[in-house]
């Protein structure tokens, strides 16, 4: 673990998908080697007060870019900062230059989904391949997507019609109301809906991205936890079901691990439905 700087200061982090949440577990302890700095919860970058806690407890920060993506990370703390740092900058200087002014005297703010994040942040850290960061990221978030409701509904109905109009040669087929006709509009007029479907993605020091439709892991515990989560995930979990079994899962890894643990902190990041079917609202809720 010593000759490892990305694991000299310890830490894991494990994510799990649900069904249109995503849950995100990071553990307490900060150390050097074996010893032990600190067992203070992990603190947010956005907050007000991220320099008081830093120094009163874990040095350990999660970046929110929004409300539909969390970055966290393990690895050295010192080349933590830099990346925390320098991927703030990079953020604001990109959704800076997509809210321009329109024509018309309006602003638009516009908001970036986890993919395009992951594309930047694998940017920054192959940049700086031949200085890297000993950091391995982990980017949850919700990304929005359009789908067809009622697609194969309306096929199957498409499909019928036509084998009636071409079997029936009468004359009551022949004097049947418009309604039975089938025109153009009626195969393209498919209703779509809006959801979030969640998104997971674990990256190594240079960059190289691996994503999931399952779960991802990172840190010193990433052996135990791939075994527990795979043991204990299922799909399409609800939220308070996510949260339960991401904390069982990364609680029981930890116990085989000396270099984590200490307790855990779980982020659950969920959508809404709003009362016309479509999932746009998202909220983040923190369990201690």
């Amino acid at each position: 673990q010593r000759s490892d700087p990305t694991k000299f200061n310890g830490g894991s982090i494990l994510a799990m998908a649900g069904r249109n949440s995503v849950a995100i577990a990071i553990d307490s302890r900060f150390g050097l080697g074996m010893q032990t700095i600190s067992t203070a919860a992990p603190s947010s970058s956005n907050d007000d007060d991220a320099d008081n806690s830093n120094n009163n407890g874990n040095p350990r920060i999660l970046l929110l870019p929004n409300s539909n993506t969390l970055l966290a990370w393990t690895g050295l703390y010192g080349d933590g900062l830099g990346f925390s740092d320098e991927m703030s900058v990079l953020l604001a200087s990109k959704v800076r230059r997509a809210g321009g002014m329109r024509f018309d005297g309006t602003t638009t703010r516009k908001t970036m989904n986890p993919k395009a994040i992951a594309m930047l942040m694998s940017h920054l850290l192959y940049r700086r391949r031949n200085a890297p960061y000993y950091v391995e990221p982990v980017i949850v978030g919700l990304e929005t997507v359009l789908v067809e409701e009622d697609c194969l509904v309306e096929m199957e109905t498409v499909k019928s019609l036509q084998s009636i109009a071409a079997t029936t040669i009468t004359n009551e087929v022949e004097s049947a109301p418009s309604s039975v006709s089938i025109t153009s509009d009626t195969m393209i007029q498919l209703k779509t809906k809006t959801i979030q479907r969640p998104y997971l993605m674990c990256s190594d020091m240079l960059g190289a991205q691996s994503t999931s439709h399952s779960f991802v892991c990172s840190g010193v515990a990433s052996r135990s936890l791939h075994g527990t989560a795979e043991a204990l995930w299922r799909p399409n979990l609800e939220g308070e079901e996510l949260v339960e079994i991401c904390g069982k899962a990364f609680v029981s890894a930890l116990e085989r691990d000396c270099y984590s643990g200490y307790g855990a902190v779980v982020y659950l990041i969920q959508a809404t439905e709003n009362d016309d079917g479509n999932e746009s609202d998202v909220c983040i809720v923190e369990y201690v």
